[in-house]
């Protein structure tokens, strides 16, 4: 049972946890939030590039997967892929080699066409056209 005197030590205990469990969800709402900055663009960013094997292409998304782990690229290019006309050419910019792999066996089970993978200095740029 609860004595007077402690009902004092016991209400701030109470007091206390619950402002830590406060501060460590407003802590993880900050991180939350600036790794949530990170995702697929919300504008379409149209431009050509000329890619090595597939020459001249028009991209309408660039999806960012840098530092990003499995299956997070797989699931930001089906994403982005559900929002683009079919026809349409997308680039994923990866810097994660297990991802890069999975990239023409994903294309093939989405029933897009996997066109090239580039390689620059720290990154890999895979490209990607929507089918009909």
């Amino acid at each position: 049972m609860f004595s007077k005197e402690n009902s004092l030590w016991h209400a701030m205990c109470f007091k206390a946890g619950n402002v830590l469990r406060s501060t460590q969800m407003q802590v993880a709402d900050w991180f939350e939030h600036f790794r949530e900055m990170r995702t697929v663009p919300t504008d379409p960013i149209v431009r050509d590039v000329d890619v090595p094997g597939a020459g001249r292409l028009r991209l309408v998304r660039s999806v960012d997967c840098l530092g990003a782990m499995c299956p997070r690229p797989q699931l930001l290019t089906m994403k982005v892929l559900g929002e683009v006309e079919p026809g349409e050419v997308i680039e994923v910019v990866s810097d994660n080699p297990a991802a890069v792999e999975g990239f023409p066996a994903l294309a093939q089970a989405l029933n897009c066409t996997y066109l090239a993978t580039v390689r620059d200095a720290d990154h890999w740029r895979m490209y990607l056209r929507k089918s009909s």
